[in-house]
Formats: C-alpha cells, structure tokens, sequence
C-alpha cells in the first residue's frame, strides 16, 4: 500500500523541502521519486514532487537474483574530481541549510570530501527528527538529496548524509556483525548473509573481509535490499 505525498514549489529544491516536511513524520522503509518539472535548472515555472511512500520490500530468498561485487565496490562510475565534489558537497549543503529552515530545526552541518565521496552530518539537532525509526527518515532525505544533485549535475552523486553520528553509529554495529559472521564461515565452512546495507556500509564490509585469509565477499540482489554475502574460499 502506497501514500503518496505531493509537493509544489518555484524550485526543485522547494517542492523536495515540502515533501519532506511531511516524510519526516512517516515510517518509511522504501521512497520511489516521480518528479514533473521544467528541469532542475529552470528557475521559472512551477515544480511539482509526487512522493510515494512504500511497504518495506521482501525479505529475499536464496532464488533471487545475485549479483558479486568486487572488493572495492562504492559507487558506480567514474571517479570525481575535487571540484566536482566541492561542487556537490555545497549543493547538498544548501539543500539541507533549507530544509532545516523549513522545518524550524536547529543544527549545523559538518562537511567531510572524501577521496570518492562527500559527507555531509548535521548535529546539534537536539532531537532525531531527521533520523526517524531506524534510521528510515535518514534514508529517505539522503535518496530525495541525490536525486537533486543527479539531476542538477547529470551524473551519479557521491554523497552521504548523516545526522547526529547515527551512520558512524551504524557502521561501527554493522562491522561487529562482519566480524562475527567472519568466525562463523570459517568455523563451518558455510555462507553467511549480512543485512541489508546502502553502498558505503557494503564497501566497508568489503575492505574488512579482504583483510581476512580464507574467505571472500560478494553483493547481493537489488537496492534496497542490496547485501553482502561472506563465503568460505
């Protein structure tokens, strides 16, 4: 079952700022984005955001589709340089300076250029208004932030938003589970599935099993239900 959510405003950037004044208050598990506009950088005109608000998607089987990764998987395509990524990171950043306006919330923003990405956190919120059960909200304002910087720069963002340390939070937990399912592989000699990670999550647990003798890693199925899978060599 869907709830669909529609914002107008005279810039993308406003209409994706409505709509997620009203996201913040949902339990989301999966955002897909329907946008009707003149384009990103026409300033004229009215545009127009259909947000529809998903069920979480199935659990997988082993059936499904399976997809391997290499170690180093992280975004897609071809590497950015510095500028592009100074380009992104303020694009973001002003995205989210207005969408704390709009939602009458506190907060700073620290911003973080990667070798291959930007991070963008934003703290001193005083509250987990942007980070929603499980980190849902999160999610979903991160996917609407890339979806502008996509069509504004007509390439694959690189970009990760965080609130508060919840990723860095996340991650560390994550890692644990890596580690733990790492010992059972080469105790039983058997597969182990991880949960479902967004693509800098997967990364880092890519790194950490390449650092271990005796097993390898691989992805799994599709966004958003896209995982790592460990297995014995």
């Amino acid at each position: 079952m869907t709830r669909p959510i529609t914002s107008t405003g005279d810039s993308m950037q406003a209409a994706l700022t409505g709509a997620i004044a009203e996201l913040v208050a949902c339990d989301v598990e999966k955002v897909r984005l329907d946008v009707e506009a003149p384009g990103l950088d026409d300033l004229r005109g009215e545009h127009r955001l259909t947000l529809r608000v998903e069920a979480p998607a199935p659990t997988q089987t082993p059936d499904d589709e399976v997809v391997s990764a290499p170690v180093a998987a992280g975004t897609d395509g071809d590497p950015l340089s510095t500028e592009e990524l100074d380009e992104e990171a303020d694009a973001a950043a002003d995205f989210l300076e207005g969408l704390l306006d709009a939602l009458d919330l506190p907060g700073d923003l620290r911003i973080k250029v990667h070798e291959d990405h930007v991070e963008l956190e934003v703290v001193e919120i005083g509250s987990g208004a942007l980070i929603g059960r499980r980190g849902q909200t999160l999610e979903a304002i991160q996917e609407l932030v890339r979806c502008s910087l996509q069509r504004q720069f007509q390439r694959r963002a690189r970009v990760k938003i965080d609130a508060e340390g919840y990723r860095a939070r996340r991650l560390e937990k994550l890692i644990e589970k890596a580690e733990e399912a790492i010992d059972n592989v080469l105790d039983s000699g058997e597969a182990e599935r991880l949960e479902p990670m967004d693509v800098f999550e997967r990364k880092a647990v890519h790194q950490l099993v390449a650092d271990v003798e005796g097993v390898e890693s691989r992805s799994q199925g599709r966004e958003p239900a896209r995982r790592v899978v460990i297995e014995p060599i």
